[in-house]
């Protein structure tokens, strides 16, 4: 059977792209991470196309119904537009097609930063060509049956080594950098995981390898050089790293996992670890002098409940 074009398009973008990365001037940078993303997407858009009933359904952003000369319900693709990461992320689920929405976040999350900013060092988006790299590896064999090795150019394929390989032990010692604080283990995941929030880089390190205490890092990115304190740093990134879980809890009803802070003002308050992990705040406990009830963090410096100020405010405007 011969290759769809989708495929044969994803593995030609793949490859432009790790020739333009080999290439190395800024200009060839920019295309070299936007043709790795876009072969990438390519591929998921694939396995959707795979996997649709009739007409390559389920590639299409907007889906609507309609009736057959029979009068059967069927599905139509309409506009012009396919469906962009977090589309396919959500279908992948909705199917039970397991492939590391993580990995394809971080690459995306590259590809777009580079688009909106001049790159002229070749460690910004090694990351993305590192992350690539895994995901064709899980993905391609599992969802394609195929082999990344065997369907993509030796020297390409090499190269996508070599830079993994290179990633992995940079990102190694960044992470012993930080391996003696002693602190929250949610704050350095939202390290490890998010990376710098200038250039979304995974090579993120403290600058002071000895410091055990989380409030009084320096972090700095080997990627772009950009560095900051622990409380800029953390306010930037946590609000990406709970977006899966403030938006479930929204959708839920529930609590948002994360508030700002009442001393610095970032929002890095964690509820379940009961402390800002930007500046080390915690809420001492405390009672409303009225009732008794706990004073929440939206109470912080207050002597009574919200209900009983409110109250109080009432009777005094009569």
């Amino acid at each position: 059977m011969p290759e769809h074009p989708i495929y044969r398009n994803a593995l030609n973008a793949i490859q432009v792209g790790v020739e333009d990365f080999n290439e190395g001037s800024p200009p060839r940078l920019s295309s070299a991470v936007r043709n790795l993303t876009a072969g990438i997407l390519l591929l998921c858009k694939e396995k959707l196309r795979r996997l649709s009933p009739e007409d390559e359904i389920l590639i299409w952003k907007q889906i609507s119904p309609s009736l057959d000369d029979n009068g059967k319900v069927i599905f139509e693709g309409s506009g012009k537009t396919t469906v962009d990461v977090s589309e396919i992320i959500s279908r992948f689920k909705s199917l039970g097609i397991e492939a590391d929405g993580k990995l394809l976040d971080r690459i995306t999350r590259v590809r777009n930063r580079v688009e909106h900013h001049h790159v002229d060092d070749v460690g910004q988006i090694r990351g993305a060509f590192a992350d690539g790299l895994l995901f064709l590896s899980q993905f391609m064999p599992k969802h394609l049956g195929v082999d990344p090795q065997d369907e993509i150019d030796d020297d390409s394929w090499a190269l996508l080594v070599a830079e993994k390989e290179i990633e992995d032990r940079l990102r190694a010692e960044c992470r012993a950098s930080y391996a003696p604080i002693d602190g929250p283990t949610s704050l350095t995941d939202a390290i490890e995981r998010e990376g710098c929030p200038e250039c979304s880089s995974h090579l993120v390190r403290q600058t002071q390898a000895q410091n055990t205490n989380p409030f009084e890092a320096q972090w700095a990115c080997r990627a772009c050089g950009h560095s900051s304190s622990n409380q800029e740093w953390l306010g930037r990134i946590l609000p990406n790293f709970f977006a899966g879980a403030s938006f479930l809890a929204a959708k839920d009803g529930g609590p948002d996992p994360l508030d700002t802070c009442p001393e610095c003002n970032e929002e890095a308050y964690v509820h379940e670890e009961e402390m800002c992990l930007a500046c080390g705040f915690e809420l001492e406990p405390s009672e409303c002098a009225v009732c008794s009830q706990p004073l929440g963090l939206d109470e912080y410096g207050e002597t009574i409940c919200s209900y009983h100020r409110y109250v109080a405010e009432r009777e005094r405007d009569r």
